[in-house]
């Protein structure tokens, strides 16, 4: 057993609750995740309940700052409860990811070489998920905490949720919904944040894998005349790296589109938010919420695409007019499958790329300033 699937078996519970979060696949994990999801989804159903019941009324009265906010959260969690519900159908192809990532760990290389790449990649993968997944929870709990002193403190904001059956003038009533309110958003950032990380762990995998073919490319001059059969190693890694990344684009083409949809409104109302009163922490706080929605997608996809471009230049590069002709013509083959694009695709259509989130910033800034000047 390698160094690295030992490391992965004790991170696989975290990745399975996780996934099981994204998909709602409450079976196939232990009964105390399977009671922290079951509570998760109890949470949304009453945060979003009582933020409509506030919408409801606040509509019929005055539209402020307080239902502004009411709504944008409101649209945020909607969007999210629709790509779990929209996960629900795939969770095969999930489960098929993460098999084929199992096998991955699995492997063992004879080679000391190319043992030692294939082990250094998926170490570093697995490093650098842990700091991931450590830091953005500490990010997350930091923005929920000033969030919630921040709608307690200013009165602009105040309570979002409005709790039907219950009216009372008390103070303790009034604090204990802050902490309700506060509680409530803790519960839907951290399953944000776990779906976010989910998909995170899934591409981070691919892109460890891109990095391994990409090595062992470099090495083809001089591993086939010890291993007769490394271009059909190479062709093989590369059809299971194909394999990976259209899984990946299945899985999150729909998914991708809505959480860039949902980070575009949201820039909208925190650059309206933020020209209005830019003195206000929580309109800058909005912006960073907002970056975090879709920049893990983003990201991921944005290094696909350069890893996929990179392996026909690191292709090229290598003396291949030095081998045997069998082996230029398999090689050829190699060559021919690096250079088609490969990336991740929001509602198929979309390129997903740091470029997308630099639009969609652009976008909500334009339209903003259109609305902010006409108002004047």
């Amino acid at each position: 057993m390698t160094r690295s699937f030992e490391e992965f078996a004790k991170t696989k519970p975290l990745i399975d609750y996780l996934i099981a979060i994204s998909t709602l696949d409450v079976l196939s994990i232990s009964w105390k995740n399977r009671f922290k999801i079951i509570s998760l989804i109890v949470s949304h159903y009453f945060y979003i309940t009582f933020m409509y019941n506030n919408i409801r009324s606040s509509i019929s009265s005055q539209i402020n700052l307080n239902f502004m906010w009411t709504f944008l959260i409101f649209l945020v969690l909607s969007d999210y409860i629709a790509i779990m519900i929209l996960n629900i159908f795939k969770r095969k192809k999930f489960h098929v990811l993460m098999q084929n990532i199992r096998e991955l760990f699995e492997e063992e290389e004879g080679d000391e070489d190319l043992g030692g790449i294939l082990n250094g990649h998926l170490m570093y993968n697995l490093r650098f998920f842990n700091f991931l997944q450590c830091w953005e929870l500490r990010l997350g709990f930091v923005l929920i905490t000033l969030a919630g002193l921040n709608f307690r403190l200013d009165h602009d904001f105040g309570l979002i949720i409005e709790i039907p059956f219950i009216v009372s003038d008390n103070t303790l009533w009034l604090e204990c919904q802050y902490v309700l309110q506060t509680t409530f958003g803790a519960a839907a950032a951290y399953n944000m944040i776990s779906i976010n990380l989910g998909i995170s762990f899934l591409g981070l995998s691919i892109i460890a894998e891109f990095n391994i073919l990409t090595d062992y490319m470099k090495l083809v001059n001089e591993k086939i005349k010890t291993d007769p059969k490394f271009l059909s190693k190479i062709i093989k890694r590369h059809c299971s790296v194909i394999e990976n990344v259209n899984l990946l684009n299945d899985i999150i083409s729909e998914s991708s589109f809505m959480q860039i949809f949902a980070n575009c409104v949201i820039f909208l109302f925190g650059f309206s938010f933020l020209m209005k009163s830019s003195y206000s922490f929580a309109n800058y706080m909005i912006l960073v919420a907002g970056l975090m929605l879709s920049v893990h997608v983003c990201v991921l996809g944005h290094f696909i695409r350069k890893k996929a471009d990179k392996l026909s230049d690191t292709l090229y590069l290598n003396n291949w007019y030095e081998l045997s002709l069998v082996d230029q013509k398999t090689f050829m083959i190699i060559l021919g499958m690096a250079q088609r694009g490969y990336g991740l695709k929001a509602a198929g259509m979309y390129d997903v790329t740091l470029y997308t989130l630099v639009q969609i910033s652009n976008i909500g800034f334009s339209y903003c300033a259109i609305l902010y000047s006409l108002c004047l």
